[in-house]
Formats: C-alpha cells, structure tokens, sequence
C-alpha cells in the first residue's frame, strides 16, 4: 500500500482523544479553539480547505472553508499555538505508522501540534514526542450524505459501520475473526447468554475484509473437475483469496546481486552467488498469505486436527498451559469443531495393523502408531433429517450470532445486544495512555473501506484482543509505538515469524482389481513419531493419504483422476531468531524475513524415506495395489520440501515462554497477556503466541486456547469453593426457580451473591422468596446455603412454563456438594 496522503479536499480536523472536538474557528476573535461537533455555522467553522503544494511532498496549505483565514503559527508564552492569519502558510503534514497524521508549520520540524487536554480554548505546538503521544491528529474529509447502499446480504446482516461502531465504548475489542477471534468471540456470546444481560461484556469484533465466504469452502459449490475426484483442494481458494505480505526476498548483503534477477530466480544461483542464509531457499520458499475476509483462513484450512504433543507441550509450552490443555481445553475444542472419525471396517483395520507392524519393522526406533486422521468436520448424523454440519470454520457461529432472531410478534431481534461485529475495519494500530508506566491500550485506531482513520475506544480497564495473524498481529503492535517500544518488543524474543519444515511424497497407484478402489475409499492417517534414534528427540508427525484428499498443492499428485498416494512429513523447530518483522517506513505495511531453520539432519531424512518406503510396500501387500513409480530402496527417493507458508502455520511473533530456553524472555504471559514490560490491556490470540513452532497443525491447539482465553476475560462462574457452604450459579440462559433441600438442618435461609466491593471481597444479600422456600434465579445469578460438608445436598430446579408466566410445578432435582459450585445449565 502507498504512503498516506491526504487529497485536495474539504476536513474537519480533531486529535486523536477520547472526547470528540474539532478545531474550531471562532470568527468574532479569530481564534483557534476545540470544540464539539457544532451545528449550522458553528459547524461551518469547524470545515477546513486543504490544497496539496505542487512539487513538495506532504506539504499543504490550510484555509478555513470561507478562504477568509489561513491556518497559521503564533508565537507565544509559554509555547506557540495555532493562529489564522490572511496570508497562506506552507503546513508539513506527515503520515504516522498509527494510520493518523503530525502536522507543524514547514521550517518547524522539530515541532508538531498537541492537543492539551487541560486548555481547550488553545491549541498549542511542544517537541515532537518518541511515540507521537498527544500529537496524533485526524483529518475527516467532508462528505456529503450519500443514499443507503443496494441491500445485499452483507448489508442486511453486518449493517455496522466502523463510523458507527465508534459511537460506542467496549469492555472488550477483538481484531480478526479467523480461528482465534472467531473462536473467542463466539465463546464470549455464549457467557453472556449463561450469565445473562446484567452480567454480560459488550465486545466489538473488527475484521479487515468483508463477507466473501459464507461457511467452510468445501461446505460450498466447487469447480466441476474437482467435485468427483478424491481431492479436498481447500488451496483452490485459498490461492485465490489470499493476500500478499512484502517478503524479504534477500539480505541486504546480496541485494545487488538478487534484484537483478527474477522474482523466482532470486538466490538460485551457483553456490556463492549470495550468502548461505540466502541461498538455503527453494526458488518458490514463500507459497502463503493472509486471507482477509470473515473468518480469515478458517475458510479454507485444511482441517486437520491433532494435539500438539505431550512431550512438545512439556518441554516447550508454560506448564499451566500444558496441562490446562490437556485437562479441559482440548476436549472442549474438539467438540466445538466437531470432531469426526470415519467408520472402521475390518479391511481398515488390517490396513492399519499391517502399517503399524511394518512400520515399525522398518524404523524399531520411530514408535509410529497409524490411527485415522483427525478431521474437524461431521460426516453424517446419528439420526434421519439431522443435517451433519459439516467442515468447521469460525464464520458460521458468527453469522448466527448476525442473523440474530426472528420471532412471530416481535420480529428480528438482535442475538446478544452486547456483541457487535463490523467488517471491512482495519486495525490499524492502538491507541495507547502514554502518561501511564506501563502504557495502557484505551482503543483501537481502525482504517474503513474509504481510507478513513476512525478511533474506537475501550471502556475502563478494557481489553484489545489482537488476532489478526502472527504478521498482522505483530505488526498493529509495532504500528503502536516509536523506536523504544519497538525494541521492546523484539527484547522479549517478539517478531521471529517461524514455519515449520514440511516434507512429501507423492505417487499414483493402481488397484490390481479396480472394484477395490470403492471397496476400501478413501483413508486418512496419522501419527507421531521419533525424529531421532534418541526417544526424548524431536517429534514429528507424519500424514498418509491414500486415494483421499488432501491440502497440500494439486501438483503432488499427478493425477487426480486415479489413485494417489501422499505422504507427509511435519518437522518441530523453535523460533528462528534470524526472522523478523519491520514495518516499512514508506508504506507502514510489514516488511517479513522469514527463513528456514535448522534443516533434517541425514538420519531425520533416513528414517522419513524408510517410513515412506515401508507404507508403499504396505499398501501393495494389503490393498493389492501397485505403484506407477516406487524407488526401490529409501536412498532412492526424493522427498519434496514444501514452500514456506503453503499450509498456513507460520507462528511465534509474539510468544509466550517456552521454558526450554534459559533466559526466559516472552511477549506474553500464560493468561495470553501482553506482559507489563511491554503495556498493558492487550491479549494475543492467534498463532503468534505460539513459543515453539509443534509438528501438528496449530489449529486446535489456538482453538483450545481461544475458549482459555475467553473464560479468563469472562469468569462465568465468578464465585468460589466455599467450605460448609453449597454455592449455584445458573447458566441456562433464562431465570428458574430454585430450593435447595436440607438434610444438615442448617440454616434455610438463601444468600445472593453480588459483584465484588471496593475491596474486591465477595457480598451478599437475602433473598426474596416468590414461595415458601423457594427462590428465583435469574440467568447468571449466584446462590449460596449455609450446609455441612460431606453431606451431599438435592437442588430441585423449575424452569419457567412456556405458555404462562408460572413455573412448571414438576421440578428436575440434581445433586449439589456443600465445598464446591453446582451449575445450572451445561457449561
């Protein structure tokens, strides 16, 4: 994207604050004030003529809209401030990375306007500070109201403009609305129904791009050739919706000898042509890119979807996060993203044994174990006229959470009134309280479709969640700040972009009987295994396709028309320190190095090609199959080693610690926090969190860690185990009215728990009873009863009739533990 700039036109000029004032012209005394967005005159007077200067880059001059005055310097005590004069004066006004604009008087360089906050009736001119605190300003262009644009889908169900979102404060922002911020959004919209209105957070989620896919690509119509043969090619749209980032091709070292060469030639050259860090890449080393539309590449991804394993998570991952994955996170995961196994028949069964044994024969040491893959679709229901949902992507609880609901009587409602979702909003950068140590984010700075500039503000102790990718993530953070706060950043191990190394191979096959193919499908496999003869080594985990689909480029298999076998190596690595992101200081747009790490050693390679060879002899033996091409010894293949970037799991720009590496430097803390060396108020949740780049896909890992995230910003139950005492909370979305029995012979009486005092220690109130011994519980509500432990209480629980105003007389009764939180309604 080319540097900002502002056209000729008719703006109304405001600072970056959270109070909205314009510079205004008062024409009795021909002052310069701030000032609300006035009416009629008053509002003519806050209406400002820019003109760009001829043949001198981002310099302009500023007259008021009745050309009368001209924006001038006025020397002053103790600063200079803005003035009008009749004359016009030459304005420098330049583009800062925030997506805002300085501007001082040309020949005053040294100088930009600040807005004070306490003197409103002055605008004055202070040195120019390192993070633009307080000299950050707006030019809105005037526009004049334009007709409601066509009704489209988009229209009718995202109607929210950033302008319009704006007009609001959040308790929560969320930037991005693939897996992590999908995730994490829904999450949210679904504690703020179990823990009703009154306790509910009112969150905005920002995506950069607009509606171009409705669910999961192959939920959808795909090209004729590709709907019959056995190809998931999720790269068919993925290639085609992907956007760019400016890759460094090169180092500066050999950027002489590169640029001259095409754009695919670069560093392929004989060897010592270019440097050995440059001339370790394939001609194509980078095949990726962003996907910005709703839902990002959850649109297109590839589905997988195994657990990061439990050595990598020990060694590499915080021990709490570890082991709250493995407790609670990962199962919650899988079944959001509907988790699916294909049915085993006997002859799988063989198949698998018989890979498992002869894979094993052949490396002792790999301790591979093939299972089906892990696929995060429903293949089909249980039951007749349950419609399986198919592949997951982030977008379709999204779109229920904007089709909201449309009850007969009442019409379309909202789904949840606190979650507001606007598209085509860019983030740009955040808007920081420099007057704190650490700095806190109070909003975010969003870039509309127009390229307007639009700040929206967090409400008090407020959160920005970034999860618009590991480069864009990075890179709103850098946009930020100034030099110090960037290098800050890269202190604590923060921008080393990392992809993990992916080896294939790839050959057709024939059934010696051809009725066969239909007989055995498709199969998808997977397992782990020992990179190494050492058993603590590296992990790696290895895909078998066999006639089915798979993510990867069309070109591995040679033909899709007969059967295909592919098989698939991931490598771990830790973050490569040689990568890293800048922002370009034309454009403001990331500029990414990103290279290979360590590559497989010969026994890493070894032990890939054994397993490759044995899984060919496998299938031949046990499908009756036979290979077009099979090398006849493992020396004899050519493992191919994918691009860079061609799955999409590149990761690490801003981690958290993996406690492997002695200094323990890390961007985010184990709640995802960025921590407060750094600032305050701001979340990562996408793949750049990642410390350790796993052998598996990251998608259920960031997944998992979404719905984490989600139940630390919103406790859910927001109180504690109470010894003695039996505590419900109410999560069923709608009020029930509740008794709880006493077989203790304690106290009857019912205490209603209320927010946390200045003190932040618990209160609570009686409770009103509507019958004897009964209390009503609204959707959030928290209850307690005097009890003793040990003595296992009955909660009898009435839920509202839906045809009157009463409760249903025939209660349902659950058991509740005096020392522990009973809920209401599945959590």
């Amino acid at each position: 994207m080319a540097e900002a700039k502002i056209p000729y036109g008719v703006y109304r000029i405001r600072p970056l604050s959270r109070e909205r004032l314009y510079l205004h012209l008062d024409q009795t005394n021909s002052r310069i004030s701030l000032r609300p967005l006035g009416e009629g005159q008053e509002e003519v007077d806050q209406r400002w003529d820019i003109v760009p200067v001829e043949s001198k880059p981002n310099t302009y001059t500023i007259r008021h809209l009745d050309r009368t005055y001209a924006l001038s310097y006025a020397d002053g005590d103790p600063s200079a401030y803005l003035s009008v004069i009749k004359d016009s004066v030459e304005w420098a006004i330049q583009p800062r990375p925030s997506g805002y604009f300085s501007f001082t008087v040309v020949g005053k360089e040294d100088l930009a306007v600040k807005f004070d906050i306490e003197n409103k009736d002055k605008v004055p001119f202070s040195t120019k500070q390192p993070n633009d605190a307080n000299q950050l300003w707006l030019f809105e262009k005037f526009r004049e109201p334009t007709p409601s644009p066509e009704r489209t889908f988009a229209t009718e169900f995202f109607p929210l403009t950033v302008g319009e979102a704006a007009k609001q404060e959040y308790d929560i922002i969320v930037v991005g609305s693939g897996v992590g911020g999908g995730v994490l959004v829904h999450d949210i919209y679904d504690t703020n129904f179990r823990i009703g209105p009154k306790n509910s957070k009112k969150v905005l989620l920002l995506e950069r791009g607009g509606l171009t896919f409705h669910s999961h690509c192959l939920n959808t119509a795909r090209p004729v050739d590709l709907v019959k043969d056995r190809g998931q090619h999720n790269d068919f749209f993925f290639h085609r919706f992907w956007g760019d980032f400016e890759i460094v091709r090169c180092c500066d070292k050999c950027q002489d000898t590169c640029n001259r060469k095409g754009p695919w030639e670069c560093c392929n050259g004989p060897t010592g042509k270019c440097c050995d860090n440059c001339y370790n890449k394939t001609p194509d080393f980078w095949s990726g890119g962003p996907m910005y539309n709703l839902g990002g590449r959850s649109a297109a991804w590839g589905l997988f979807i195994p657990r990061i394993h439990d050595r990598t998570l020990r060694e590499h991952f915080p021990k709490t996060i570890g082991h709250e994955l493995l407790e609670t996170y990962y199962s919650k995961a899988e079944y959001l993203m509907n988790l699916s196994l294909p049915r085993s028949e006997k002859i799988h069964r063989h198949v698998i044994d018989r890979l498992n044994a002869d894979g094993l024969a052949a490396v002792p040491d790999s301790r591979v174990q093939w299972n089906w893959a892990r696929i995060a679709s429903e293949f089909q229901r249980e039951h007749n006229f349950n419609f399986a949902q198919g592949a997951y992507s982030s977008i379709d609880k999204i779109l229920e959470i904007a089709l909201g609901k449309e009850n007969e009587g009442v019409g379309k409602t909202l789904a949840d009134p606190s979650v507001h979702i606007a598209l085509n909003a860019e983030a740009r950068s955040l808007i920081m309280d420099w007057t704190k140590t650490p700095p806190v984010a109070i909003g975010v700075n969003v870039r509309t479709s127009e390229g307007d500039c639009v700040p929206i503000f967090l409400k008090e102790k407020g959160n920005v969640v970034l999860s618009a990718g590991s480069v864009d993530s990075a890179a709103i953070l850098l946009r930020s700040g100034g030099d110090d706060w960037r290098q800050k950043i890269r202190d604590h191990r923060g921008l080393h972009v990392t992809d993990h190394d992916i080896y294939i191979y790839g050959s057709p096959f024939r059934y010696t009987r051809p009725t066969d193919r239909d007989v055995y499908g498709g199969m998808k496999l997977q397992s782990y295994l020992n990179m190494d003869r050492d058993p603590k080594g590296p992990v790696g985990l290895a895909n078998m396709s066999i006639d089915s689909s798979s993510f990867l480029p069309r070109g591995v298999g040679e033909d899709s028309k007969i059967p295909n076998f592919i098989m698939a190596f991931i490598r771990e690595c830790p973050l490569y320190d040689k990568n890293t992101i800048e922002i370009n200081s034309q454009t403001y747009e990331p500029r990414v190095t990103i290279r290979r790490g360590e590559r497989a050693t010969d026994d890493e390679l070894d032990i890939m090609k054994k397993l490759t060879l044995s899984a060919m002899e496998t299938i031949e033996t046990a499908l009756g199959a036979k290979f077009v091409n099979k090398p006849s010894d493992p020396s004899k293949f050519n493992l191919y080693l994918a691009a860079l970037g061609v799955v999409a799991h590149e990761l690490g720009t801003l981690p958290m610690k993996d406690p492997s590496l002695p200094e323990g430097k890390a961007c985010l803390d184990d709640q995802l926090k960025v921590v407060d060396e750094i600032c305050n108020g701001v979340y990562v949740c996408d793949l750049a969190c990642f410390p350790f780049s796993p052998e598996v896909n990251p998608t259920l890992t960031l997944t998992a860690l979404a719905i984490r995230l989600s139940r630390h910003l919103v406790d859910r139950t927001r109180v504690k185990e109470k010894p003695n005492w039996v505590s419900v909370v109410n999560h069923s979305g709608a009020t029930v009215r509740i008794r709880l029995s006493n077989l203790a012979e304690g106290k009857a009486e019912a205490l209603k728990v209320l927010d946390a005092g200045k003190e932040n220690e618990p209160r609570t109130e009686s409770v009103t009873e509507n019958e004897p011994g009964w209390a009503d519980a609204e959707a959030g509500d928290v209850f307690q009863w005097e009890r003793k432990d040990g003595l296992t209480e009955a909660l009898f629980i009435r839920k509202q009739d839906q045809t009157s105003s009463d409760f249903v007389s025939q209660p349902v009764v659950i058991p509740a533990h005096p020392g522990s939180v009973t809920v209401i309604g599945d959590d």
